[in-house]
């Protein structure tokens, strides 16, 4: 099924974005490239590939490596408290290297050569075959990953008690959830434990392990504070939601009257570590604290669009200072996981209005070619083209992109944000290796996967179908524990 990803020597651009900040590209380089690093840029003859558009490659700061996609299987868009009971009960069992490398495989035709894969388990008690699976998915395409270890021990259905959820459903739909969703949790000693477990097993130069408490609403004071040690003992990341809807808003002032970014900071929690992924409903003093802290948000346009959580305040972040990084969160408007569309709306949704957004581009673009890649490994170099620097890069087809401009002012820059898609990319380099070319992923058969993929989703479809009843009255009974103010009793 895995092809090769070549390692290549060097390429010549016609037009070279050599950062994030870069106003216009320069015209007729060549790159040198050794031991997966830049060796050189110099002065080059053109050649005869074409008009070629040369740039840093994007990094995904938050993602769930979803494979088969939302839509597919019935989870539909709705709020995020509603859509995760779809999202995870009607998922059909299918085999997570299939799962990973789907979806790397998308991330990779877009120009993504690293991305933070969350972990949304099939099953927490094969939570190790998993890992092994999706880093083994990571190394068949050629990206890098952040495999951020999923850890919970609270709240499974609902930000309160399960109990108090399920008492809102009959017998036999509760006794469905709670045969699924509420079992059993190891000790958050023992969680702790697992991720030292998988990143003994997994990590690489391609792997970063890292704690994922999957948000202050399900992980408890315990378990959040055995991380901030072990994350402070051992230097290892730490990814979490944070405040990506309104329910989440009213549940942690609620909880936490003294507010729960100094709750965080007091557990040790808030430090250049942490990404906080979403953070749409963030008040202006909890994110100046993080930004005295050096904690990075992940922001993630489409998904809180499509979720109905909001729009995050990220250029009010950026001008206070915090640390922003670009993620795609596998909920791309158009359902495609195409990086430089989501870039594109990303950057039109928060670069300001009226005058406000003349120093925006740098900013964006450096989002998704530094500070994406620095979330997943602490890389300190990315985002530029320059002797030293990793060699990950963009080609793109620079005379399909501008065939219709006919103005000296349009730059490379205002093209990429403008228009740029998946589909003007030709070439793809991960750290020195060719992964992407002419559109097709070089690592792997993925017409081949994706057929696989899809035969076992839909050898698995009836079961998951004859679910949908139980999932939709489940829903139901989450719109009245939030609507009835259960969450905040």
């Amino acid at each position: 099924m895995a092809g090769k990803v070549a390692q290549v020597s060097g390429l010549f651009a016609s037009r070279l974005m050599t950062a994030p900040a870069a106003v216009v590209a320069e015209r007729n380089k060549s790159i040198e490239i050794r031991d997966g690093r830049i060796e050189a840029v110099t002065d080059g003859q053109r050649d005869d590939a074409g008009d070629r558009l040369v740039m840093p490659a994007l990094a995904n700061g938050h993602d769930h490596g979803r494979g088969l996609r939302r839509l597919a299987y019935g989870a539909l868009d709705d709020a995020l408290e509603v859509w995760l009971a779809a999202s995870s009960g009607l998922h059909p069992p299918v085999d997570p290297y299939l799962m990973a490398v789907n979806a790397f495989a998308r991330m990779a035709r877009s120009g993504v050569t690293a991305t933070v894969h969350c972990h949304m388990p099939q099953r927490f008690d094969q939570l190790m075959e998993e890992a092994k699976a999706v880093c083994r998915a990571a190394r068949d395409i050629g990206i890098r990953i952040a495999f951020v270890v999923p850890m919970l021990d609270r709240n499974r259905l609902a930000y309160g008690a399960d109990d108090a959820v399920l008492a809102l459903l009959d017998k036999e739909d509760s006794a469905q959830l709670r045969e699924r969703w509420v079992k059993p949790l190891p000790s958050a000693a023992d969680q702790v434990a697992m991720v030292d477990a998988i990143a003994a097993e997994v990590e690489s130069d391609q792997v970063n392990v890292q704690f994922g408490p999957f948000g202050l609403e399900w992980a408890s004071d315990d378990l959040l504070g055995l991380v901030a040690d072990r994350s402070a003992a051992t230097g290892r990341r730490i990814h979490m939601h944070c405040q990506e809807t309104r329910h989440q808003r009213a549940w942690v002032d609620h909880t936490y009257p003294d507010g729960f970014i100094h709750h965080l900071d007091r557990l040790g929690v808030l430090s250049p570590r942490l990404t906080l992924a979403h953070c749409v409903w963030l008040r202006r003093e909890e994110w100046q604290l993080m930004a005295e802290r050096g904690v990075t948000v992940a922001t993630n346009a489409s998904s809180n669009l499509r979720l109905g959580s909001g729009i995050a305040p990220i250029a009010a972040m950026m001008d206070d200072g915090v640390r922003v990084a670009f993620g795609v969160d596998a909920l791309s408007l158009d359902d495609d996981d195409d990086a430089l569309r989501e870039l594109r709306l990303t950057y039109r949704l928060h670069a300001g209005s009226s005058f406000d957004a003349t120093d925006r581009p740098a900013k964006f673009l450096g989002a998704a070619m530094a500070t994406a890649f620095e979330v997943i490994d602490n890389a300190p170099d990315q985002g530029r083209i320059e002797r030293g620097a990793p060699a990950d890069l963009i080609e793109l087809d620079y005379g399909l992109l501008a065939a219709d401009v006919i103005s000296a002012r349009t730059t490379e820059i205002d093209l990429l944000l403008g228009r740029a898609t998946r589909h003007h990319i030709t070439r793809v380099i991960a750290q020195g290796r060719e992964i992407v070319r002419d559109g097709n992923i070089l690592g792997i058969e993925e017409a081949a996967v994706a057929a696989e993929l899809l035969a076992q989703a839909q050898s698995g479809a009836d079961d998951a179908n004859a679910f949908v009843p139980v999932v939709e009255r489940y829903q139901s009974a989450v719109r009245r524990f939030y609507t009835e103010g259960h969450h905040l009793r």
